[in-house]
């Protein structure tokens, strides 16, 4: 998980990257500070890498920084 924050904001804002190489295609779910949420799926693993770090870069125009402290968080399968 990648967390991306806008500091120019009253409130800080979140926008969240899960990348999800455990099911047959790989998928990335981007999450939006409103709730909302979008996913694509990639036929491998390298072509979601270079994505996520795409989306990063486009963030990172746009005045979104990487969240420093974020911890990177899995989730396990119950």
């Amino acid at each position: 998980m990648l967390w991306f924050f806008n500091r120019g904001e009253s409130t800080p804002r979140f926008i969240g990257i899960h990348c999800d190489q455990r099911s047959d295609a790989c998928e990335m779910v981007v999450l939006y500070p409103d709730g909302s949420e979008e996913s694509e799926s990639f036929e491998d693993a390298s072509a979601l890498v270079d994505a996520a770090r795409n989306l990063g870069k486009e963030l990172s125009v746009l005045g979104w920084e990487t969240c420093p402290t974020a911890a990177s968080v899995s989730r396990r399968e119950s």
